[in-house]
């Protein structure tokens, strides 16, 4: 019966392979002995016992020389690629890979606000790195990247994963604005209310946004009435309503302040309403070219400001 030892093939150390790989290499114990920095003796000893422990004789002893036979050879090629892959550690090159890609789907807004632009300068940075981006609607989030379609996923965190496998992590939260243009008649206040929004002309989320939703138990529980000029699927849509200061919109803070538009601003809304977003990747152990760019768009964020912060 073969005795079992670590890091081996079952009888073997990866100490005993450098031994047999040096002396079919140089053909003499006392040779290999000298270039290992131990014995003759011991040398004998080890070879003697992985050929017991093998049960195969994988060397002809001639005149002091040690011949290997066809099993030996066969051994050493293996050996060989151990050897190599231990060289290439003892080379390796921290954060250096072969050129890979990366396919990412986000939704519209927080994608042509935040992500693609700290993406273009990831790229700057990272040469070897081909990235796909696609902008799909929250709906279809989390069904194109549990069916393979992309590597990485940003969107709501609040997006519901009970039927996904997948794994979220957190990228920011920010707290829900009234986003109007600075000559809104509103634009003296510091703080909007929905008693503010009385009747008011606003531009408000479609019902497949999920804003919408948090936002109408807000509205609908403070009884108030507004006139809808538009329905929009996202805030970056509805900037340019705002902009044309036709309505105002209450939408999350972050990622549309990073435009820093100036005919835009933003005020304070109360009752409170927070709005997280966050990265979602089908593991949650990540291959180390994902986990890389998540690290780098959650590093390279905005700092924390009154409207918004990392997780």
């Amino acid at each position: 019966m073969v005795k079992k030892s670590s890091w081996s093939g079952g009888w073997a150390t990866l100490r005993d392979l450098e031994i047999i790989k040096t002396v079919i290499e140089v053909r003499t114990a006392t040779l290999a002995a000298e270039l290992l920095g131990i014995s003759q003796p011991a040398i004998s000893r080890t070879l003697s016992l992985i050929e017991s422990r093998s049960g195969c004789v994988l060397f002809k002893r001639e005149k002091g020389k040690l011949i290997p036979n066809s099993d030996a050879l066969s051994l050493y090629e293996e050996i060989v690629k151990i050897s190599d892959s231990f060289e290439r550690l003892t080379n390796f090159e921290w954060n250096k890979e072969e050129k890979k890609s990366l396919n990412i789907i986000s939704t519209p807004t927080i994608a042509y606000c935040f992500l693609i632009p700290l993406t273009a300068e990831y790229i700057k940075e990272n040469p070897d790195v081909n990235i796909k981006i696609d902008i799909v609607t929250a709906s279809k989030l989390l069904s194109n990247l549990n069916e393979g379609r992309a590597d990485i996923a940003l969107g709501d965190s609040s997006l519901n994963t009970a039927s996904f496998n997948v794994s979220a992590f957190p990228l920011r939260r920010t707290r829900i604005v009234c986003a109007m243009n600075r000559l809104n008649e509103l634009a003296s206040k510091d703080v909007i209310t929905p008693e503010d929004l009385n009747q008011k002309r606003m531009v408000v989320f479609t019902k497949r946004n999920i804003s919408r939703t948090k936002l109408d138990r807000v509205l609908d529980k403070s009884g108030v009435s507004y006139n809808v000029i538009a329905e929009v699927s996202d805030a970056y849509s509805a900037l340019d309503f705002v902009r044309a200061n036709t309505g105002v919109c209450l939408m999350p803070y972050f990622p549309v302040s990073t435009l820093n538009d100036p005919q835009i601003i933003f005020k304070d809304f109360m009752p409170e309403v927070l709005n997280d977003s966050s990265f979602f990747t089908v593991s949650n152990l990540n291959s180390p070219h994902i986990q890389r760019y998540l690290e780098y768009i959650h590093q390279k964020q905005p700092a924390p400001d009154r409207n918004s912060e990392p997780l």
